[in-house]
């Protein structure tokens, strides 16, 4: 219990005592002062009991997602519904250390992965303040702003309250950033991979090669009736074989040779930002991508092995699985990727690993993906020299084209949270005039 805590709950004591004294002593003043105290004490008491029944908290996020580099707008209103006015409130609502809010009161939390944005004002009865802050987005991620803490009490501070909000449900969703890859291309115009496809699938219409004469089980639509017709014999019309429309990346969490050596956020953003541009790089061809990755989400349902598809939402949920991933590995990707592959990879898709590693164990499960009609090529992003591949899955290091600078966290411009106060409050009115924080009152 802290000392206002103790001096609080004298007050109606002290008060009394006084009364008491006054009433021994005849002394009107004294008993005019102990009856007066008394009675001021037990409204602000009741004051304070009522000062944070019916406050209204609410946060306004944006709904779609982010890269990193960003800025949007989130918009906090703070409505008093009730006849009782609140002379005073402070709000300390918790921001991760992933957002940066511009032109703030940012204070130091318990956490060291957040900050607190602090205000402070009053509110009259029946009063709605509502403030919008610019946010700039500075790591990819699912980043839930709140809980929320807010303090009242009466008009002397006497009896100061605390409220704790819920923890939210809600967050912003950044994603990760992306790097052009425009000479990722081939001469063949394909990004990866062969023009014409290694296992024969089916016959593109859209690529023509040329006429042969009718054998018997052709179809009959595929019969050239102007050919036909000026030489007198039976030509149908052969075509390419389609090409491989599928690509699968696969993406390694691990940034270590061990589960248990620990990991290097570099190396992990090299390989998500890679994932991420190589994903984005495909889609951009024409070509249905999915995603194999061994990392945990930040958020539960969100999947991280996901399946080829035309759809449109398909980028948006390889990028929310990529945004989510925390550095934990619950299994290595070559078992992952050996289990998942009759699943996740369609036959004859191209296959792309990005891994920070590149262990034997995943070039071997890569060479039987090669082997079994696979186009299969890995991109090493990790220090030193990149691994020797197979003579299927050659390897390409690309560490240094995906080593993008981890922005640094944002700096607390006020207060410990620790202290007995907010600092220099009651200086946010100059605070707004500069026009740093959009705030706005209304009586509702």
């Amino acid at each position: 219990m802290t000392r206002k805590e103790i001096l609080s709950g004298l007050w109606e004591f002290l008060f009394i005592v006084l009364t008491l004294v006054g009433i021994a002593l005849v002394s009107p003043f004294i008993l005019i002062v102990g009856v007066f105290g008394f009675i001021v004490v037990v409204g602000a008491r009741i004051w304070s009991r009522l000062s944070l029944e019916d406050v209204l908290y609410e946060r306004e996020l944006p709904a779609h997602a982010m890269f990193v580099g960003d800025e949007f707008e989130i918009e906090i209103r703070v409505t008093n519904a009730k006849p009782l006015p609140m002379p005073w409130l402070r709000i300390a609502d918790t921001v991760p250390i992933g957002l940066e809010v511009k032109d703030a009161q940012m204070a130091r939390s318990n956490s060291r992965a957040a900050l607190e944005l602090r205000e402070s004002f009053s509110l009259a009865w029946y009063e709605r303040v509502t403030m919008r802050y610019t946010v700039k987005a500075l790591r990819r991620g699912y980043h839930q702003i709140g809980p929320a803490t807010l303090d009242s009490g009466d008009l002397f501070g006497m009896f100061p309250r605390t409220q704790e909000l819920a923890p939210p449900r809600e967050g912003v969703l950044v994603y990760p950033r992306t790097v052009e890859l425009p000479d990722l291309d081939l001469p063949s115009g394909r990004p990866i991979g062969d023009t014409r496809a290694t296992v024969a699938l089916w016959d593109d219409p859209n690529r023509p090669r040329g006429l042969r004469e009718y054998v018997p089980g052709d179809p009959i639509k595929t019969i050239d009736w102007k050919a036909t017709a000026r030489f007198r014999q039976v030509f149908v019309r052969t075509y390419d074989r389609s090409v491989t429309q599928y690509a699968v990346i696969v993406m390694d969490v691990l940034t270590t040779d061990y589960l248990f050596t620990g990991y290097s956020p570099r190396l992990l953003e090299r390989a998500i930002v890679g994932a991420a541009s190589i994903v984005t790089r495909s889609m951009e061809l024409g070509h249905r991508v999915g995603l194999v990755t061994n990392g945990v989400a930040l958020r539960p349902n969100t999947r991280m092995v996901i399946q080829p598809s035309a759809g449109p939402g398909q980028l948006g949920s390889i990028m929310e699985a990529l945004a989510m991933i925390r550095p934990v590995a619950p299994e290595r990707i070559e078992r992952l990727l050996e289990r998942e592959a009759p699943w996740a990879v369609p036959y004859g898709a191209t296959v792309v690993i990005v891994s920070a590693v590149l262990s034997r164990g995943l070039l071997d499960v890569a060479d039987r993906l090669a082997a079994s009609g696979h186009p299969t090529r890995a991109i090493y992003v990790g220090r030193g020299a990149a691994p020797e591949g197979t003579v299927r899955v050659p390897v390409q290091d690309m560490g240094d084209r995906f080593d993008l600078p981890i922005p640094p966290a944002p700096e607390p411009t006020i207060g410990d949270v620790f202290g007995d106060d907010f600092g220099d409050d009651f200086e946010e009115d100059a605070h707004r005039e500069r026009g740093e924080v959009s705030f706005e009152r209304w009586r509702i």
